[in-house]
């Protein structure tokens, strides 16, 4: 029988959190991250409606189908209102003999204090009113294409090829947003950024994920919310300190921040897990020395890893990940040793997860999510749970009342309330569990948003009471709560997947909560029909899947699954000791 061998055992044993893993990590959250989360709200800055009004007519009025002024007709009285012109006529006498309305003729005069937006820059009002919002609309429209095209090419030719490639064909079209002559041209590359921003984006979660064992996965997802949070209150202070300038050196500079994407060929590594599930071999060995040298790991630490790999990984056998490899030593604090297990210690001792190495010839793609029954139940589960979080997270943002009268205010709060949910996320995520917590943060927000507008309700139009205010901060109760969920759900989801479903697995959840994105506009709509409508839809949807969430199993303290197979096994606990097959 064959050495099992686990994953995480390769990474224990050449430092777990070692200055390889520092950078790597340092980079994709605090690097890559910007332009993330650039590409998402960057309209929220130059995609608003400044104040406008109809430009003054040039013309004698005759010449927009209005009588001449003659000797009963001295006079017109000409207002300019934000559609339309009204024309009054009266006489010398006083005597008023009628109104005309004319359209804006002569185009708008936009209220350009604040700099030139979208909207006054192709004059998107009145009869194109609604056109504007297309450029985010299409955002979305684009993420879901890139959510299921760039994740399955992620899991059949690995996270580093679609990484590089979607992060510098970003960083080309964001630069070249810029200097585009037509909305029409701005929607479409608005469309394929949102494409490129989801192939990139999943792409650096599954990296970050799989670069450390799973004691350290916890810790990885909370600095990647705060590493999230940060930038909405930089993009804040972006778009306050240049909000006197066009939209158009907003985009160049937040654009030019992502110049680092020239480089990211020689800064990052292939996923070693990825590289070990396919049976690369011989570039995963690459990579373990690089990590080595890196880390500073001794040679015979190392040599000891290479003969582990080669010996164990013959194609077709198991590898478990339950692993008492031999001849690994104790590392800093981290034992790797034939004595010692390195799972978390709320894994049950007798509990194997065996993974094998897969054929390189063996590949899946995204219809093997519905070929096996199990993966499908659980997908069905996370398409909902990402759907309702993104519907939620949107929709409160779009229907909470105004904090203030500045919008840049008012971004940077919208972004400054979710710091705590990431504290809260940090705190409980390995003590409570991935699925605990998924429970606990959705529950929490589906109670806090129903009696939010239970007592608004109750309060009817005294802004000032007591349980107006209590209102208010149960919302953002609600928002904290929806924000940590969300932040959960990047770290509990690929946990959830098998390594060669991974990322495409992902993808399809981050598609659906496209979906959610694209419906949260509508709940302005709803609101203004049944005002207490939203917040409740909202806070049921998320109690339902504090129900539905129960059916997940729990990933906290758990190897990742590498194969369908391990998953099942995995899934159903079933003690299964890693033997040759």
């Amino acid at each position: 029988m064959d050495t099992p061998l686990h994953v995480d055992t390769i990474w224990n044993s050449l430092r777990p959190l070692g200055n390889y893993q520092r950078c790597q990590i340092a980079y994709l959250l605090f690097m890559v991250m910007f332009q993330i989360a650039a590409v998402v709200l960057n309209f929220v800055l130059y995609g608003h409606v400044p104040d406008f009004k109809c430009n003054p007519l040039h013309e004698p009025l005759s010449t927009y189908g209005l009588p001449d002024a003659g000797e009963n007709r001295t006079s017109y009285e000409v207002t300019y209102g934000k559609c339309e012109i009204s024309v009054v006529t009266n006489t010398t006498n006083g005597t008023l003999l009628g109104t005309s309305t004319l359209s804006c003729k002569e185009g708008y005069f936009f209220d350009k204090t604040e700099g030139t937006t979208i909207i006054s820059e192709w004059n998107l009002v009145c009869d194109q009113s609604g056109v504007g919002e297309l450029g985010q609309t299409l955002v979305m429209a684009g993420q879901i294409v890139g959510a299921t095209l760039f994740t399955s090419l992620a899991d059949r030719y690995g996270r580093k090829p679609v990484f590089v490639s979607t992060h510098l064909l970003l960083f080309i079209m964001s630069l070249s947003l810029t200097f585009v002559p037509t909305f029409v041209v701005f929607a479409i590359m608005r469309f394929v950024i949102g494409a490129l921003q989801q192939g990139m984006g999943l792409a650096m979660s599954i990296m970050t994920l799989e670069i450390v064992p799973q004691e350290h996965r916890g810790a990885v997802g909370a600095l990647g919310q705060f590493a999230w949070t940060a930038f909405v209150v930089i993009l804040a202070g972006i778009g306050y300190f240049m909000r006197n300038l066009s939209w158009r050196y907003i985009q160049l500079v937040t654009a030019l921040a992502s110049f680092h994407a020239l480089a990211s060929y020689w800064i990052v590594d292939e996923s070693l897990r990825w590289l070990i599930a396919n049976n690369r071999k011989d570039e995963a060995m690459k990579v373990i020395q690089r990590v080595a040298r890196i880390n500073k790991v001794s040679k015979a630490q190392v040599a000891e890893v290479m003969l582990l790999l080669s010996d164990g990984h013959e194609p077709g056998n198991r590898v478990s990940c339950n692993s008492r490899s031999e001849g690994l030593q104790p590392l800093n604090g981290h034992v790797v040793s034939p004595l010692q297990d390195v799972s978390d210690d709320t894994q049950d001792d007798t509990y194997t997860i065996a993974t094998r190495m897969s054929d390189s010839s063996d590949k899946t793609n995204v219809i093997d999510l519905f070929r096996h029954r199990l993966l499908l139940k659980h997908s069905l589960i996370l398409w909902f749970v990402w759907c309702t979080n993104s519907l939620t997270y949107f929709g409160l943002y779009l229907t909470s009342s105004s904090l203030t009268g500045n919008r840049h205010l008012n971004f940077f709060l919208n972004g400054l309330v979710e710091l705590p949910g990431a504290f809260l996320y940090a705190l409980l995520v390995n003590r409570l569990g991935r699925k605990r917590c998924c429970v606990l943060f959705h529950a929490v927000t589906g109670v806090a948003l129903i009696l939010s507008v239970v007592l608004l309700q109750i309060a009817g139009d005294n802004a000032n009471s007591s349980l107006s205010i209590l209102s208010t901060v149960l919302n953002y109760v609600g928002k904290l709560g929806i924000a940590a969920s969300f932040a959960l759900l990047f770290l509990y989801t690929p946990e959830l997947y098998p390594t060669n479903l991974r990322n495409i697995g992902l993808g399809i959840c981050s598609a659906a909560a496209r979906i959610g994105g694209m419906i949260a506009p509508y709940s302005n709509i709803f609101a203004s029909y049944v005002i207490w409508g939203p917040g409740v839809a909202f806070g049921i949807c998320c109690i339902l899947v504090a129900f539905l969430t129960l059916l997940l199993p729990e990933t906290n303290g758990k190897e990742l699954p590498q194969t369908v197979e391990d998953y099942n096994d995995w899934v159903k606990r079933k003690p299964k000791a890693a033997q040759t097959i």
